[in-house]
C-alpha cells in the first residue's frame, strides 16, 4: 500500500479527457522541454509540437489515466500516465506508463512545485485499476518531478545518453557485406539478442523482472523490427545465420515538422562469433541512410556504457543529453 508523505489528503483529481483539446493547444506552446531539443537545427516548436500530441493522443478510456489537479498552492498540473496492454498482456500483470507531470499554466517551468500528493494520487488509481508495474523516463530538468518520484517511492534503474550527429559518407570507404535482414534470420538474431546481455538498461537492470521473461522480449523484438513494425531498416551481416544487427527507424512522417530529416538507430546485437563487425559499419550504414534521404540520426545507449558512448564519438557522435528511467512496483 502506498503511504502518504505529504499528508495533503484534500489534493482531487479529475479526469483531463475533456480538456484535452486545450491541454495539447497549450503544450504546443508552453513545454519547457522535448524529447529532441538538443539535435542542432530541429524545430523546437516541431518538437514540442510532436510531443504535445503523443501526451494528449486519444486513448482508450480503459488504459487513460489523464488527470487535472490543483496542488495546495493552488498551481494546476496535468498528470499523464498509461495502462500499456500490451506490456501487460506479455508480462502478465498490469505495466502503467507514466509520462510526465506538467502545469498547465504559465510558466511551466516551476521546480519548486510539489507533486508527490497529486502523485500518490494517480498511483491509487493505476493499483485500483490492477498496475503492478509504473515506469517513467524523466528529463533531468525536471526536478519537481525527480523530486516526487523519490518522494512517493520510485527507484532509478537507468540513465540513458543520447548522442546525435551529421549523416555522412566518406569519398572512400571500405565496402562492407551487408544486407537487409529477412524472416529467415529471425532465429539467429533472436539469440544474438538474448545472449547480448546490457546489465546496464532498465530490462535487465531491474531485479523485479523476470531473466526469461527479458530475454523473450528481446526476441520478440528483433521479430517486430525484421516485419517493420519496430524499425524501417534491419542491417545484418550477409552471411547466412547472421549473428549481429543493427536497427533504424527512419521517422519519415515528422521530418516536415522538425525541419530536419531525422532518424533514429534503435537496437543492435553482436554475438561473440561477430565481434567487431560494428566497428567497420558506420560508412555502410551512412550509406544506406542518406539514400533514402536522411541528414541527421541520434540514438542512445546508457551512460555506464562507455565503450559504445566512445566507439560513437570516434565516428562523429556528439553528446545530445541524458535521460532517468524511474519505476515503483504498486
Amino acid at each position: 500500500m502506498i503511504q502518504t508523505t505529504n499528508g495533503h489528503s484534500s489534493i482531487k483529481l479529475a479526469p483531463l479527457a475533456p480538456l484535452l483539446d486545450d491541454a495539447r493547444r497549450f503544450l504546443v506552446e508552453h513545454l519547457p522541454w522535448s524529447p529532441l531539443d538538443f539535435v542542432p537545427g530541429i524545430s523546437r516548436r516541431g518538437d514540442r509540437a510532436i510531443h504535445a500530441e503523443e501526451l494528449t493522443r486519444p486513448l482508450d478510456e480503459a488504459h487513460d489515466f489523464r488527470f487535472r489537479a490543483t496542488l495546495a498552492d493552488g498551481a494546476v498540473i496535468g498528470l499523464f500516465a498509461q495502462m500499456l496492454p500490451w506490456d501487460t498482456e506479455f508480462f502478465g500483470y498490469g505495466v502503467a506508463k507514466l509520462d510526465g507531470v506538467f502545469p498547465l499554466e504559465a510558466p511551466t517551468f516551476r521546480p519548486r512545485l510539489q507533486y508527490a500528493a497529486a502523485l500518490e494520487r494517480l498511483l491509487h488509481k493505476l493499483s485500483h485499476a490492477g498496475a503492478r508495474y509504473v515506469w517513467s523516463a524523466v528529463d533531468p530538468r525536471d526536478l519537481a518531478l525527480l523530486r516526487a518520484l523519490g518522494e512517493v517511492g520510485f527507484s532509478l534503474i537507468e540513465t540513458r545518453y543520447f548522442q546525435h550527429g551529421p549523416v555522412r559518407v566518406p569519398e572512400a570507404y571500405e565496402r562492407q557485406a551487408i544486407r537487409q535482414a529477412t524472416p529467415a534470420d529471425v532465429p539467429s538474431l533472436a539469440q544474438a539478442a538474448r545472449q547480448t546481455v546490457n546489465p546496464y538498461d532498465r530490462f535487465h537492470a531491474d531485479p523485479f523482472l523476470d531473466e526469461h521473461a527479458v530475454g523473450a522480449l528481446m526476441e520478440k523484438w528483433v521479430e517486430q523490427s525484421v516485419a517493420g513494425r519496430m524499425a524501417d531498416l534491419v542491417l545484418v551481416p550477409d552471411v547466412a545465420a547472421p549473428g549481429a544487427f543493427v536497427t533504424y527507424r527512419y521517422h519519415r512522417d515528422r521530418w516536415s515538422r522538425w525541419g530536419l530529416n531525422l532518424v533514429q538507430g534503435l537496437l543492435s546485437a553482436v554475438s561473440p562469433e561477430f565481434m567487431g563487425w560494428m566497428g567497420k559499419l558506420g560508412p555502410e550504414v551512412n550509406a544506406r541512410l542518406r539514400s533514402v534521404g536522411a541528414e541527421y540520426s541520434y540514438g542512445s545507449t546508457q551512460v555506464t556504457n562507455r565503450s559504445i558512448i566512445w566507439f560513437a564519438q570516434e565516428a562523429g557522435a556528439n553528446y545530445g543529453k541524458c535521460e532517468h528511467i524511474f519505476r515503483i512496483i504498486l
